[in-house]
């Protein structure tokens, strides 16, 4: 709380007791934790009227010159008081006092708003006790209870406390007896309260004074009693729970306190008394006594909610349960930390063990190197190379397992960082030379970073290359022989066919005859020689039969897979399983043909080559054809991202003999043979492309209306 001014802030507070009652102690507590005088510049006045034991009219006339004499040079800017006798006073001396001063009670039993109709400067808090609660409570915790016991002096906040709790207790008569006690000497209470049965409970009241006129403290009322009853003692303020006494839903002095000084500190900061209604709601709290607990066999967790418990034996545990419960979540995360880290020292290892299990299964050479240095490899690798380990581990080894230009061709790499895979010449420990292909990967161990390289042998690779390469021409021969021969018939029927008019009309014995004979026997050998031609070109017979497209795209993109860079990524869309009547080597040809263009195309800068098989319907604009029939087809579009052609390319793809690739790298009639089997299977292809946009051939081919025949039943056409 701020400080309210520079000028001292005088605050009366008038007690109807002595300062040596718990509850005026634990009210005057509650109002110090919120007022904090000594910082806010308060200055606290504390007056008893010790009314309990002094109540004459004379002594009370004489309380009131006193403190008007004590305090009349003094400025109250408020005025605190505690229960009936303060409160009536103050209502009776208010304005001949300190007329104007806002007061705030608190304690105060039977309140009424009349009691302050009159006194618009008084609010406060009146004392409403939880008889009820505190009697269901124990009805809870001892379910064989029959009888209630209530204790009250007869003094009049005895006779008040009794009225008020018949009230409260009247709706519960019906489900046990209720009983008060009677105007007795304390002696004779004891010995009522031995007599009880053992399904009895006692509430305690209020206790001040018994028949005899014998003054007793709240406190000691509770020890006298508890000290003869073999039954539990309930009681309604929380300055009674002393040895002996179990406790209650109790009226708690310093929670009233805090209320009744938070009131006043609203009033000090501006708020008038009467817009501060008064508080007519118990500030009870449910307090148990340990050992009372104990002695009766309750335990704790039958006890209501938010319960506080008093009077427990010291307990490290409880003393620092946040210590302990912050030290054991510390160890519990330093277990899991370890546990974690032991979990991960055997995962790891387990990697480490399928890792080298992996790569002692692969089918190329895996080395680990750093700059040349070897530091890890599988055994394919030793294989490969033809070496032991103990001549390969840590030692420089580029300039032994490859050619000289090779060996510079891999230094100049790992200098300038390159990881695109490469093709070289390895070279065996016995000097033999075969092609090898070698992929790259950077990893970091221990802090150092190391390349991962993969080294396949390309020897079968590049056998079936040049395989394909070879068939290729043979396969570009047969259709340039075939396209020579028909040409090259019609002139030599021309030839021959005037060659046998020739004789016919030539003299038997004559030169010209002679010479019509010669022309037609070379003529003879010429078509001989063409048919020649056509059976080398073309090895064997063509077989057509019911194919599944499908099977030969994925059989031939397999081959391809170990041809193609790694930078060509291969899409397939092969959804619909499609049959043609054809031959399936011309069918592999067209697709290998195709395929090989679109990786020569991006071999550059890589990319992506899509292969798309469906099924479509020639009537559509898009895939009109003139020359085709209506009618179901099969559509094949290869399609790849690379340089493209421009127009004059494009028009001529499909001449023989005619390339725009370097020598070596194609002859020219690998397009002119595919076109010319589509032709012959009575099909088509379209090229569409531009420079810089990448290539899509688009092929179609007849539908065939039934699937492939069983082994050893195929009907053949022969060509």
């Amino acid at each position: 709380m701020a400080q309210f001014t520079d000028d001292p802030i005088h605050i009366l507070f008038l007690n109807s007791y002595n300062s040596r009652m718990n509850w005026y102690r634990e009210i005057l507590r509650g109002v110090e934790e919120v007022l904090t005088p000594d910082q806010n510049n308060i200055i606290l006045h504390l007056e008893n009227m010790d009314t309990k034991e002094f109540q004459s009219e004379e002594y009370v006339q004489a309380f009131s010159d006193f403190i008007e004499l004590k305090y009349r040079d003094n400025h109250f800017s408020l005025i605190f008081c505690s229960d009936n006798n303060a409160f009536d006073f103050l209502r009776e001396q208010h304005n001949r006092l300190y007329p104007g001063v806002p007061i705030v009670f608190c304690g105060v039993n039977d309140f009424e708003d009349s009691m302050i109709t009159d006194h618009k400067e008084i609010t406060g808090i009146a004392e409403t006790f939880s008889a009820r609660t505190t009697v269901e409570t124990a009805l809870l915790l001892h379910p064989d209870t029959r009888e209630v016991y209530i204790i009250n002096d007869f003094l009049k906040t005895g006779r008040a406390w009794q009225r008020d709790i018949e009230s409260e207790l009247s709706s519960l008569e019906n489900q046990l007896k209720i009983r008060y006690s009677e105007d007795l000497s304390m002696e004779e209470l004891q010995k009522e309260i031995a007599s009880l049965s053992d399904q009895t409970i006692i509430l305690l009241g209020v206790y001040y004074s018994d028949r005899n006129g014998l003054f007793f403290t709240y406190e000691k009322t509770g020890e006298a009693i508890s000290s003869v009853s073999k039954v539990p003692l309930y009681c309604l303020t929380d300055f009674n729970i002393t040895r002996g006494v179990m406790g209650g839903d109790v009226l708690s002095g310093f929670m009233t306190g805090e209320a009744m000084a938070g009131m006043g500190l609203r009033i000090l900061q501006g708020e008038f008394p009467w817009e501060i209604p008064p508080v007519k709601a118990g500030l009870t709290e449910k307090i148990f006594n340990y050992p009372e607990l104990e002695r009766f066999s309750i335990p704790l967790k039958s006890l209501p909610p938010h319960s506080r418990v008093i009077n427990r034996p010291y307990s490290v545990y409880r003393e620092y349960f946040w210590e302990f419960w912050i030290l054991m979540s510390i160890l519990i995360l330093l277990l899991v930390v370890v546990i974690a880290l032991i979990v991960n020292i055997y995962r790891k290892k387990r990697a480490e063990n399928t890792l080298r299990e992996l790569t002692e299964a692969s089918w190329e050479g895996i080395l680990i190197h750093n700059r040349g240095v070897a530091l890890q490899f599988n055994d394919m690798f030793l294989n490969l190379f033809g070496y032991n380990r103990d001549e390969i581990q840590g030692q420089q080894f580029i300039d032994r397992i490859f050619t000289r230009e090779s060996s510079q061709k891999v230094i100049d790499r790992i200098n300038a960082g390159n990881l695109e895979p490469y093709e070289a010449m390895g070279v065996k420990k016995d000097g033999s030379q075969f092609p090898v292909e070698v992929r790259v990967r950077v990893i970091e161990s221990q802090g150092q970073k190391a390349r991962v390289a993969a080294i396949r042998d390309m020897t079968d690779q590049k056998k079936m290359e040049e395989g394909i390469r070879q068939s290729q021409k043979m396969q570009a021969l047969g259709t340039l022989a075939g396209g020579i021969s028909h040409d090259f018939n019609n002139i030599l029927s021309a030839v021959l066919g005037y060659a046998d008019i020739g004789l016919l009309e030539s003299e038997p014995d004559g030169k010209v005859h002679f010479y019509f004979e010669q022309i037609l026997a070379a003529g003879r050998r010429a078509r001989q020689l063409i048919k020649q031609i056509l059976a080398f070109s073309q090895q064997s017979k063509i077989q057509k039969q019911p194919v599944i497209l499908n099977d030969i795209i994925q059989e031939t993109i397999n081959l391809l897979y170990a041809s193609l860079p790694s930078s060509i990524t291969i899409h397939m869309d092969l959804s619909t399983e499609i049959c043609v009547f054809g031959d399936p080597v011309q069918l592999q040809q067209i697709i290998m043909n195709l395929c090989t263009n679109a990786g020569l195309a991006m071999k550059e800068k890589g990319g992506t080559l899509d292969l798309v098989l469906k099924e479509c319907i020639i009537d559509e604009p898009s895939l009109s054809d003139s020359y085709l029939p209506s009618g179901m087809y099969a559509q094949l579009m290869v399609s790849d991202t690379g340089c493209g052609m421009t127009e004059e390319v494009r028009s001529r793809i499909f001449e023989p003999f005619y390339t725009t690739r370097k020598t070596g790298e194609g002859t020219g009639m690998g397009l002119s043979v595919v076109h010319g089997i589509i032709a012959e299977m009575s099909g088509s292809i379209h090229v569409y492309s531009s420079e810089g946009t990448g290539t899509t051939f688009n092929v179609i081919l007849p539908v065939c209306s039934h699937g492939p025949y069983d082994k050893g039943e195929n009907e053949t056409e022969t060509l």
